[in-house]
């Protein structure tokens, strides 16, 4: 006879006080913090100036998806290690068969999180916010590989992958099947997410930009510096990013620095179509879309 899954007290007063902790979402905290986690692995523990409150991720992947959402365009809040309703996915798990996170000794239930939930203005009806909810997890977690790193799918034409990638980690999958359930019932998008959903020359280049997330620029002066800053890429493409900056600083008769932070809004708020296939870099090309 199966033994029931249950929480104990302790989960259920932990879940409790999370819930109204974060009842003004404004003051959101994670329900998971680095200190709690006893896994082997790197972890993040940090300010957030735009959130202005600390974040806690726990691995570097995770740190660079923090980021690539942060900065997508509209985006009011991005909240990490989000807890589920625990009698909620213990339903989900039943109806669907799967197996819930639990301890496999004493059969207690574990509270399950969503790595990120995020808020952003809808780009066609500003009034409007949407949520999505994304899980992490390393491709090579998820996804097997042969012995070149290479994708393994389900059936190949010749050389040509046609198929979808061969999963491995069942348990993983029956947990992401459980968290799809359960967004879904809120009418709310889920995704799972690997490392190349948000690569390390994404990471570096929002670094780089990250400090002049909030300079104070006039709209027709911004305008004005893009206009020119694409026109002189166009033309002197293969110089470096230095060169460029201080070619526009001369035309618009700016401060070098300020032509630098300006140029660093720009890529930041996604106003300049920056290609991430290079880590950004002074004495570096700058590869555009244009």
């Amino acid at each position: 006879m199966k033994k029931e899954i249950l929480p104990t007290l302790k989960t259920i007063k932990k879940f409790n006080e999370w819930k109204k902790d974060i009842a003004d979402i404004e003051n959101y905290r994670p329900y998971i913090t680095v200190r709690q986690v006893n896994k082997v692995g790197r972890r993040h523990w940090h300010f957030c100036k735009k959130q202005k409150r600390e974040v806690h991720l726990l691995s570097d992947g995770e740190l660079r998806k923090y980021h690539k959402l942060l900065w997508k365009p509209g985006t009011i809040r991005v909240m990490e290690q989000y807890a589920l309703d625990l009698n909620e996915t213990l339903d989900i798990a039943v109806a669907g068969n799967l197996i819930h996170a639990r301890n496999w000794e004493t059969s207690e239930a574990y509270v399950m999180t969503t790595d990120f939930v995020t808020q952003r203005l809808d780009p066609n009806n500003p009034t409007q916010v949407i949520t999505e909810a994304y899980s992490f997890k390393y491709f090579d977690q998820i996804f097997e590989l042969d012995s070149n790193g290479e994708e393994i799918a389900r059936w190949y034409r010749g050389k040509e992958l046609t198929g979808s990638k061969k999963r491995k980690n069942k348990r993983t999958w029956q947990k992401f099947a459980i968290e799809r359930a359960y967004w879904n019932r809120r009418c709310i998008k889920y995704y799972e997410v690997t490392e190349n959903d948000a690569t390390k020359e994404e990471y570096w280049n929002i670094k780089f930009c990250e400090s002049a997330w909030n300079l104070e620029i006039k709209k027709a002066v911004l305008v004005e510096y893009l206009t020119v800053f694409s026109s002189a890429w166009k033309t002197y493409f293969t110089k470096p990013l230095s060169f460029l900056l201080s070619e526009v600083a001369k035309l618009l008769n700016l401060d070098e620095n300020y032509s630098l932070s300006v140029f660093q809004y720009t890529v930041l708020h996604h106003m300049l179509p920056l290609k991430h296939s290079s880590c950004l870099q002074l004495n570096r090309p700058v590869e555009l879309s244009l």
